[in-house]
């Protein structure tokens, strides 16, 4: 049997409307600066996994200005597909450069949790938008929800 491989995805300091990210997993490592142009991708990613969650296919774009990371989500039972494509420009075809099939620990909960230590980061709104935090309470109950029957 095949150990699941994790993602770790870490949002760092925003700085003049540039965020830094950084995804790692066991075979796959990548860092980038996403643009908050044109939407707040943390938002974007929280609403994503909220879709994920109840089983809808979803992607986020990581704006790089003009190069662009999708990570798209998918559920098949109770697996999870992390797809990164990058595209290059707008008009460009976009290029699978990783795929990862995972579970809800392995996929999920990493990158809930990073967006969850975002929301207590300390930096300045002409830097970056908070949170959403309707949307980070939803995501939240979701977690929970899904958390819940292991423990009992």
């Amino acid at each position: 049997m095949t150990k699941t491989r994790k993602i770790e995805l870490n949002l760092g300091n925003p700085k003049n409307g540039w965020l830094p990210i950084e995804l790692k997993s066991t075979d796959f490592e990548l860092e980038f600066n996403a643009s908050n142009i044109p939407e707040n991708s943390t938002d974007k990613l929280c609403e994503s996994l909220i879709l994920a969650l109840n089983g809808i296919e979803t992607e986020i774009c990581w704006n790089l200005e003009p190069e662009c990371y999708f990570f798209e989500l998918k559920q098949s039972g109770k697996e999870i597909e992390l797809n990164i494509s990058k595209r290059g420009g707008i008009t460009e075809n976009r290029n699978l450069i990783y795929k990862l099939t995972g579970d809800f620990e392995s996929v999920i909960l990493p990158m809930y949790r990073s967006l969850k230590k975002f929301n207590t980061l300390e930096f300045d709104k002409a830097d970056w938008k908070k949170i959403d935090q309707e949307k980070l309470k939803k995501l939240t109950e979701l977690v929970k929800s899904k958390k819940l029957p292991k423990a009992l």
